[in-house]
């Protein structure tokens, strides 16, 4: 039989729990919470934790729902998980002021509930089991806006211990990976492929169909092959084409061809349900030999696992 796994309120008591923590921003009330652990763990020295995770504001902090954000650290010295949370009706502001729309809370605006996750340093994944956890009972309908009206520690620990939500036991794709990316529709064309290339950031570019499904991906070298035929590959001679004549084509036929004439499909990506182990994620990216993977919900996307993610969610957030 299964070892039962931790409940999400055994990891904290009403001590690691601040109220009303609206007014006091993102920087302040993340102190508060590492100061309610250091009083119960002396392995947490408060400055020095609030030093570090300072340090890495850009990727500290975790939206876990419409809502509700993690801050993460991991420390030596550190024997097991701990957890305090603030909840507010009126908002933690994710941005304190001095800083810039870089900082990986501005994305996040104003949260009701802010928890800070600390992890022994040599637990990589414990902390994505508890994020895992909260992002489920915050999904639970009229939980978050019934948990940030309280102004009682016990009220707001007994509300997670009557809802009984469990760690996972094991990380998932969809504890992972990336909702916001960038896609192309079936109906887009290689006009708005390029212009997505140049503006997000990305190498490659799922396509959708009407219903959200995913039906191939056009990458950046898909997009040379079909500028550069493979004839011209073979040709040591290029000076008859020096100012770039094959481009000049694909620029006067850009905004007419569909992206599905040139997008690749499912043999040349690798998929995973989101109900993957994490580490199954890695597996299928070394076996594939690709840098990230699509998730899939039935044939729906739903998030995508670069390599960066992996190596940040479970290295080093």
């Amino acid at each position: 039989m299964a070892e039962q796994q931790a409940e999400l309120a055994s990891l904290f008591g009403p001590e690691q729990v601040l109220c009303d923590a609206g007014e006091a921003g993102l920087e302040a009330a993340a102190r508060a919470l590492i100061g309610l652990i250091g009083v119960a763990d002396s392995a947490v020295e408060v400055d020095t934790v609030c030093h570090l995770v300072q340090a890495r504001d850009r990727c500290g902090v975790m939206p876990v729902d419409s809502g509700a954000a993690v801050i993460h650290a991991r420390l030596p010295g550190l024997t097991q998980l701990r957890l305090a949370l603030a909840v507010s009706p009126d908002g933690i502001a994710c941005i304190d002021s001095g800083k810039g729309s870089h900082c990986a809370g501005a994305e996040l605006g104003r949260v009701n509930l802010l928890v800070v996750i600390l992890a022994p340093l040599d637990d990589p994944v414990g902390y994505l089991e508890v994020v895992a956890a909260l992002r489920r009972v915050c999904r639970r309908k009229g939980f978050l806006q019934h948990l940030a009206a309280l102004n009682d520690p016990k009220r707001v620990w007994q509300c997670f211990a009557d809802a009984g939500e469990r760690l996972a036991g094991y990380v998932a794709a969809r504890d992972i990976m990336r909702t916001d990316f960038p896609r192309l529709r079936d109906t887009d064309t290689l006009s708005d492929a390029i212009d997505a290339f140049c503006t997000e950031g990305v190498s490659e570019l799922p396509v959708l169909d009407a219903d959200g499904d995913l039906i191939g991906l056009v990458t950046e070298d898909e997009l040379i092959r079909v500028c550069l035929p493979e004839y011209i590959t073979w040709m040591d001679d290029l000076s008859p084409i020096l100012n770039f004549e094959p481009f000049a084509e694909i620029l006067r036929r850009e905004s007419h061809m569909p992206v599905v004439e040139i997008m690749v499909f499912a043999e040349r990506y690798a998929t995973v349900d989101e109900e993957t182990p994490a580490i199954q994620v890695a597996k299928v990216m070394l076996r594939r030999d690709v840098r990230q993977v699509m998730v899939l919900h039935d044939k729906k996307l739903v998030g995508i696992i670069a390599i960066r993610e992996l190596i940040q969610r479970v290295l080093r957030a």
